[in-house]
């Protein structure tokens, strides 16, 4: 059964972070003081570039390889990679009408080392003073766009309010559908529980599951589904194990992992489940199919590098997708 009764004539909108990911892809992951070249014999850097990151910005580029036309809503830095970010939106078909731009501001960046031995990723982030995105700055969204937003967990204080927004909203316009509230509770803080209540989709990732003391998916979800509303889905991806999930009290649901011939590139993997999965929902596809579809796109991801050799994969997934609706 879809979450979205009949086919949603609005957009889906994803509200968080944005930065910009300065990858490095390494023969393996060096030792500390060790120096890394593209000459050096014990280790080789490959390759070097930039890429545009962040939780929602990465939602957004999945969403758009999938044919969606996403928005995107968040605070850019007005420093000179402002152009490289909002080309880089453009080139994967996202909306950024409602993305606020600060003044005097530097770009938040990740330093990424990507282990060609073994696809693991290490990250070290910096935000020096990019301000986190202000409730009144989201009053500015119309609403009506939209049938879905999805909520990255952060700035967890104003998020908590833009999501009461969002349900006045819902009530005072009962006459058409509601629009879907989805959260990721990802960061292993504490804070982010208090947004679990108030939202109808909760994508529980593993790291703050390992946080809580959960042991196993199934533990996860009937944890969270405490906190959450009676009818809310919660969604558990669970890395090699594949994914779960559960609607109210309805039976849970799986699906297994689609592993690539090689493990090429994980950084963005579970932004792409979380994405691809909303997409199958939005689309009428059943909780079971849409974290199926999610698994399958991560998997894809997760073999090769970065976003654009995505695109064919995609496509030819695509093909199967819309033959089944």
């Amino acid at each position: 059964m879809s979450l979205l009764k009949g086919r949603p004539n609005g957009h889906i909108l994803c509200v968080g972070h944005l930065c910009v990911d300065i990858i490095s892809l390494c023969s393996t992951y060096p030792e500390e003081d060790q120096k890394v070249g593209t000459t050096t014999r014990r280790n080789r850097c490959i390759d070097q570039r930039w890429q545009r990151g962040g939780n929602a910005a990465n939602n957004c580029t999945v969403l758009g390889l999938l044919g969606s036309k996403p928005y995107f809503c968040g605070t850019i830095a007005a420093s000179h990679e402002r152009s490289f970010i909002m080309d880089d939106f453009a080139k994967y078909d996202v909306n950024t009408e409602y993305a606020v731009v600060h003044e005097g501001c530097e770009c938040p960046a990740s330093c990424v080392i990507l282990s060609e031995a073994t696809g693991s990723r290490t990250i070290i982030h910096c935000n020096k003073d990019l301000p986190e995105l202000a409730v009144d700055e989201f009053k500015k969204v119309n609403l009506s766009n939209f049938s879905w937003i999805h909520f990255e967990g952060r700035n967890v204080s104003n998020i908590r309010e833009i999501i009461e927004l969002v349900r006045e909203y819902n009530s005072s316009h009962s006459e058409s559908q509601p629009i879907i509230i989805s959260v990721e509770i990802e960061k292993a803080k504490p804070e982010v529980e208090v947004l679990v209540p108030l939202a109808d989709v909760i994508f529980v990732a593993r790291d703050y599951a390992a946080y809580k003391g959960y042991t196993s998916m199934d533990d996860a979800i009937a944890n969270i589904q405490l906190l959450a509303m009676p009818e809310a889905t919660v969604i558990c991806p669970w890395g090699e194990m594949g994914a779960s999930a559960c609607t109210g009290k309805k039976a849970i649901v799986r699906s297994p992992v689609f592993s690539p011939p090689k493990v090429i590139d994980t950084l963005g993997a579970g932004d792409t489940f979380i994405a691809a999965t909303i997409y199958s929902l939005f689309e009428g596809k059943s909780l079971q199919e849409s974290i199926r579809f999610g698994c399958k796109i991560a998997g894809a991801k997760v073999g090769v590098r970065g976003w654009e050799p995505l695109r064919d994969i995609i496509t030819n997934i695509m093909h199967n997708f819309h033959a089944h609706s």
